[in-house]
């Protein structure tokens, strides 16, 4: 039996691989799935708990989820890969290219980075402080609320937000506290330990209690530098007045700006291999 689900389209030797965020699921890829199932191998999966199902109990965590991603790709033959996560997906997509191969390039979208080495004890004593004044459910009402600026978006609000608390709190209460053990111990040094070509796709910021707020073009964003920081060819595209699920929002500019970098990388990974 397959542990983890996964959406499957297009065909040929190359595959982008695209992971999901925190509490979210595959349909939030919907719309790039389509765009760009007539180029290459298109694979979606819904990872370990968001569909309320823990195959052999196994830890959840940012390090069994990529291997749960490795596991789907280890059972396929591809020439190269381009890994795309959005939120938390960041996270698999810079863990899995540190254990597979043949990737080629990582698109980032919209991540963040919650804490350091230095700061981790204060950050995970917040969120349990927080977690003992308020309800779980309390909690992610207001995080996926807080991702969404305009009203046109309305009906993705609350099915995102329904989403959310649907996913079993035994699930996605351990992953939220791993994300933030990762952040400190992890996320720097698997970034760093790369040499890939990276798309950096940023509409939002975190705020002082950890909520989305709206970036600006022309402001330095924590997250954008901390990527440019740890590796030495990263793109840039900054979002105004979007949120968080960019995916959805705007995918037309999204789809184009991958396309465009893909065509990019092409070239570049000509180069590097002439």
């Amino acid at each position: 039996m397959e542990e983890i689900k996964y959406v499957q389209k297009g065909s040929g030797n190359n595959c982008l691989f695209l992971i999901h965020g925190f509490c979210s699921g595959p349909e939030d890829w919907n719309e790039q799935l389509n765009f760009f199932k007539d180029d290459s191998t298109i694979i979606v999966p819904t990872l370990r708990g968001h569909d309320s199902k823990n195959i052999n109990n196994r830890p959840m965590s940012i390090e069994q989820l990529s291997n749960d991603c490795v596991n789907i790709l280890k059972t396929k033959s591809f020439n190269k890969i381009v890994v795309a996560g959005h939120s938390m997906g960041t996270r698999l997509a810079i863990d899995l290219a540190n254990k597979i191969k043949n990737i080629c390039g990582l698109i980032l979208i919209d991540g963040s980075k919650f804490s350091s080495c230095k700061t981790y004890f204060k950050s995970i004593s917040e969120f349990e402080n927080l977690l003992s004044e308020n309800s779980y459910k309390s909690i992610l009402t207001n995080m996926f609320s807080s991702m969404f600026f305009s009203n046109v978006h309305k009906e993705h609000k609350i099915r995102i937000i329904k989403r959310a608390i649907d996913i079993p709190k035994i699930y996605s209460l351990p992953l939220r506290r791993n994300t933030i053990w990762y952040d400190s111990h992890c996320v720097e040094n698997n970034l760093k330990n790369l040499n890939l070509p990276l798309l950096v796709l940023q509409s939002t910021k975190m705020d002082e209690i950890k909520g989305r707020i709206c970036i600006k073009k022309n402001e330095i964003n924590p997250y954008v530098e901390f990527v440019k920081n740890c590796s030495k060819t990263v793109k840039v595209d900054l979002f105004e007045n979007t949120g968080h699920y960019i995916t959805i929002e705007k995918p037309q500019v999204v789809n184009q700006i991958i396309k465009d970098w893909l065509i990019d990388l092409k070239v570049h990974f000509r180069e590097q291999h002439s």
